[in-house]
């Protein structure tokens, strides 16, 4: 959002001319960095919804695996 501030910047003018300012490029342009950089950070948030999600039904089919398993260690305890 705040990638315009430093497009009046020397280098900035040195490469992309001099009718570049802070809102406007001059000779460059923007093309596909900025689209790709949102759709990463889409990418981010929906792998991180994902993975949560994902590691909570993990975490309850591992509780239940655990509770069957503990039942048959109480099972061969108390024959014992």
């Amino acid at each position: 959002m705040i990638f315009p501030d430093g497009w009046d910047s020397d280098e900035v003018k040195r490469m992309c001319g001099d009718k570049t300012d802070k809102y406007t490029l001059g000779a460059c342009s923007v093309r596909w960095a900025y689209i790709l950089a949102i759709i990463g950070i889409l990418d981010a948030l929906i792998l991180s919804f994902l993975a949560f999600v994902l590691g909570n039904r993990q975490d309850s089919l591992m509780a239940e695996e655990l509770k069957a398993e503990n039942k048959v260690l109480l099972s061969q305890y108390s024959l014992e």
